[in-house]
């Protein structure tokens, strides 16, 4: 079975250790040296996650959160639509819109609901979907089902 086409995470990686960090550093956070661009590809592994129910000021509660080790190297902490039936070790997709990074292993209307999590007015949360929505036609050519 192939994989679905995969959000490409804007990452960087140490030219002396190999190190890679997303979002991207321009110094490596071990040595005193220049991180060279590349991306690497939206799947990974949850390392842990939990769902805050007193979250910062911003966020809707309850927040749902996992620390993912993507397929590249990197690590991100992620939003999520919810932590029920997640376990370490589930794979998972993971998604960049306006900043914010979003772990999915569900369908896309479970995708959207995870944007309403966002505090912001109505047209923000808005525009996070559609721009969610319009990034995965795009990958997959326009010619598949969202």
């Amino acid at each position: 079975m192939t994989k679905p086409p995969s959000e490409l995470i804007p990452a960087s990686r140490c030219t002396r250790c190999g190190r890679v960090v997303a979002p991207p550093t321009s110094y490596c956070p071990d040595h005193p040296v220049a991180m060279e661009p590349l991306s690497i590809e939206g799947y990974g592994e949850v390392v842990s996650f939990t769902t805050l129910h007193s979250p910062p000021e911003g966020f809707s509660s309850p927040l749902h959160l996992a620390l993912v080790g993507l397929d590249g190297g990197a690590r991100l902490f992620c939003h999520g639509a919810e932590t029920k039936g997640l376990r370490v070790g589930s794979r998972v997709a993971v998604e960049e819109v306006d900043q914010v990074y979003y772990f999915s292993h569900l369908g896309v209307m479970d995708r959207a609901r995870l944007f309403w999590r966002r505090a912001g007015d109505l047209e923000e949360t808005v525009t996070a979907i559609v721009k969610s929505a319009v990034k995965r036609v795009w990958r997959r050519g326009g010619g598949e089902k969202v």
